[in-house]
């Protein structure tokens, strides 16, 4: 059954964009019920012409995250693919992205669709496609998809059926994919050193309203971990931060409830130290807290993992990290004599390299790391694991790890700032900009430039800086390093001030 159905105040000027990580719109704006059943459809005929219609599989995941309509989105999305002739299974509820990776691989599937726009803000929502190999579908891919969108849209046509339809004809099924991803996790992290760490860890947990609820918890809880899980029930406004970023601002109830607990057990005389364990939206991005509710930086995690899986874990080999992420990476691989390869921003580049078994970790700064022989897309509740995991095998607290890591190779200061601007009109006037950036800036001398993704500026003491535009958002990103707060601030306030 074809159906042709779309309503926009300005369809002439409106393009479906994929960004980063699949095609993001405001709820209602230029994210609406129609836009799903174009994109679903595009993508149908993308995989219909990769595979000559001839498929070695025709399953297709979906699967959706806390939003608001996402179960609905996801339904409309599902009516499409089975009208295409392919078979769903389809999330019995909110479901985390890095649990529909595994889920591909599980049932050797085409690919899948996730209803998410991860750490968004709350009205926000987007789709996503994951093909075959498990991680975001790369360039060559989203670029045909989108073509295939934007045709569509300005002549709409879909095949669609109804998802009570569907079920009943049997082109889908309904599943809890969570309880297999648990069970795989429990292979992956050493909970037995976990729990023998008990009498020293209290963690608290939050999956910030969004898809990981109970899993961390329900886990801990089977190794003797006490654990306080908060903003844990749906809420589509994402209260308190209204985005589901686990972010520094967005965590600071989880701060001073870590302070307040150790604070007590100081007086108490107890060992047991608390720190914070949270996810994003979609529960594919990672925060941590340390025992003074300090959160701690993504680009210090990153090294911190990649450093305790050589030297602890014993599994040794090259790390992936993308253009914007620390250069305390680089030193650590090189002590340990591994190479390190780098990409454009976007998890897509660097799943790829896990998924080629060219790497035995892979990370971003902004919170996506998986590893090797686990799924190609970023997973935050692996990652909150494995930073438990990594404080049991050395008998640390967290925050001690931190130092002992930057004494060794640092010090190091990284920050990352966004920045409001007018997309189009920031695009026609950063080449300039940057190629008259003069040779020496706030008393640096440029030593090279890197247009990988972005422009990043090299210095003769090691210091960069990079700006990239958003690709979800109406932002530039600016990141920066140096060797001291000071150091970084000036270059990071100074660049902004030349951009903008």
């Amino acid at each position: 059954m074809k159906e042709i159905s779309v309503s926009y105040h300005d369809k002439e000027s409106f393009e479906i964009e994929f960004g980063t990580s699949g095609y993001r719109g405001k709820i209602a704006g230029d994210f609406t019920f129609d836009v799903v059943k174009l994109v679903s459809q595009a993508i149908c005929d993308f995989l219909r012409d990769k595979y000559n219609g001839i498929f070695a599989s025709e399953k297709i995941i979906i699967g959706y995250d806390t939003r608001f309509l996402s179960e609905e989105f996801a339904k409309l999305s599902a009516g499409v693919f089975c009208a295409n002739g392919f078979f769903v299974i389809f999330a019995s509820f909110c479901t985390p992205t890095p649990v529909l990776s595994i889920k591909i691989a599980e049932e050797k599937a085409l690919g899948a669709i996730n209803i998410t726009a991860s750490h968004n803000p709350y009205n926000y929502n987007g789709i996503k496609f994951s093909p075959a190999w498990g991680g975001p579908a790369l360039p060559e891919d989203t670029e045909i998809i989108t073509r295939r969108s934007n045709e569509l849209l300005k002549c709409p046509e879909y095949k669609f059926i109804g998802f009570d339809s569907a079920k009943n004809q049997g082109l889908l099924k309904e599943e809890n994919f969570i309880n297999s991803y648990a069970t795989l996790i429990k292979t992956k992290i050493n909970l037995g050193l976990i729990s023998e760490n008990n009498k020293n860890i209290f963690a608290f947990i939050t999956s910030l309203h969004g898809t990981s609820k109970d899993i961390i918890g329900d886990i801990l809880s089977g190794i003797g971990i006490d654990f306080k899980e908060i903003y844990k029930d749906r809420d589509a406004f994402f209260a308190p931060g209204m985005a589901p970023d686990p972010s520094a601002k967005n965590l600071n109830e989880m701060s001073i409830l870590i302070r307040d607990y150790n604070g007590a057990n100081e007086k108490n005389g107890s060992k047991k130290l608390a720190m914070g364990l949270a996810t994003d939206g979609d529960a594919d991005r990672y925060g941590i807290l340390d025992e003074d509710g300090k959160f701690v930086e993504p680009n210090i995690i990153f090294p911190l993992l990649y450093n305790y899986y050589i030297d602890g874990k014993g599994i040794k080999g090259n790390v992936a990290r993308s253009v914007a992420t620390t250069a305390l990476i680089d030193r650590i691989a090189k002590y340990h004599g591994f190479k390190v390869i780098e990409t454009p921003v976007g998890f897509k580049y660097l799943g790829k390299l896990i998924s080629e078994r060219k790497v035995v970790m892979a990370g971003e700064e902004s919170s996506g790391l998986t590893v090797l022989g686990h799924t190609p897309d970023k997973d935050g509740i692996y990652a909150c694991l494995l930073v438990l995991e990594m404080m049991s095998y050395y008998k640390r607290p967290l925050k001690l790890l931190v130092k002992d890591l930057l004494e060794k190779f640092g010090p190091i200061y990284t920050k990352r700032i966004n920045v409001p601007v007018n997309k189009e009109k920031f695009k026609t006037e950063i080449n300039d900009k940057m190629n008259k950036f003069p040779a020496t800036f706030r008393g640096k001398k440029v030593m090279g430039k890197n247009t990988t993704d972005g422009y990043k500026i090299f210095f003769d003491d090691d210091s960069w800086l990079l700006c990239r535009l958003s690709g979800t958002e109406d932002l530039i990103r600016i990141y920066g390093e140096s060797d001291t707060v000071n150091n970084l601030d000036d270059l990071m306030y100074s660049f902004q001030e030349y951009l903008i």
